[in-house]
């Protein structure tokens, strides 16, 4: 989803008369149509603008800035994000980059031509939620239940199930609770939580579909009226992107994910 861009900086020490090769840093994605057009009914252009070209520019920079000559400057986003949000010390990293993350895969989940809802989409949500409506409006209710700024998702666990859930703030479904017994509220640190584990101790989750609660994204557009930004989301989804995500996760989630 993120490019990861070849960027040469000179450094010239006193003890060192050489130039060095330093990093890679993080790019915004390129989004499969125009946002300085808008995505109508959806988002304004003003709005998609926004979001894209200068709050989404604005948490990559802060990425790279935060990241610079550390361990995590040529790291993927996604591997920023599981490997900082482990450390209480590197929170300013762990939200700025879930936030880059979260934005992008939300504005990848859309499309400027509509088509309407597959089959297969509507067939494999419809297993788990007796019908996709029932899902709609389980995804709509979290949505509205959220106060303050905050997402929510459609999300595969590792045995492909799939549920509905809300993470507050910058938060995104590879920060979620530990899944153990010693689970402590977010701001603990996981590494003394778990001094003696090897990997993360995170739910393994895969999203699916996400949206922004945040006020950012819809008070442009719709004031307070959050009712109406949800109901046109659906309207702008590219059901061609869930159907590749359900697939992926379904079959990582067969092989063991």
């Amino acid at each position: 989803m993120f490019r990861i861009a070849s960027r040469v900086r000179f450094t010239v020490a006193q003890s060192l008369k050489q130039r060095t090769l330093v990093a890679e840093y993080h790019q915004p994605s390129i989004l499969p149509y125009n946002p300085k057009k808008g995505l109508a009914p959806f988002l304004s252009a003003p709005s998609l603008d926004f979001l894209y070209n200068m709050r989404q520019v604005q948490l990559i920079e802060n990425v790279n800035r935060l990241s610079e000559g550390s361990e995590y400057e040529s790291k993927t986003l996604m591997h920023v994000i599981t490997d900082s949000a482990i450390d209480p010390n590197k929170i300013p990293l762990t939200n700025n980059a879930s936030q880059a993350w979260n934005i992008d895969f939300f504005l990848q989940t859309l499309t400027d031509d509509p088509r309407p809802l597959r089959d297969d989409v509507r067939r494999n949500i419809a297993e788990q939620f007796d019908t996709f409506e029932r899902f709609q409006e389980t995804f709509t209710q979290c949505a509205l239940a959220l106060f303050g700024n905050g997402w929510t998702w459609l999300v595969s666990n590792s045995s492909g199930q799939l549920s509905v859930m809300n993470t507050y703030n910058a938060g995104s479904p590879f920060t979620a609770l530990p899944s153990t017994k010693n689970a402590r509220p977010k701001s603990a640190s996981y590494a003394s939580i778990h001094p003696t584990v090897s990997r993360r101790p995170f739910t393994r989750l895969t999203p699916i579909i996400g949206l922004s609660m945040w006020q950012e994204a819809y008070l442009p557009d719709y004031a307070l009226d959050r009712e109406s930004y949800i109901k046109r989301f659906w309207e702008v989804i590219n059901w061609s992107v869930v159907s590749e995500r359900l697939v992926t996760s379904r079959n990582t989630s067969q092989s063991n994910y």
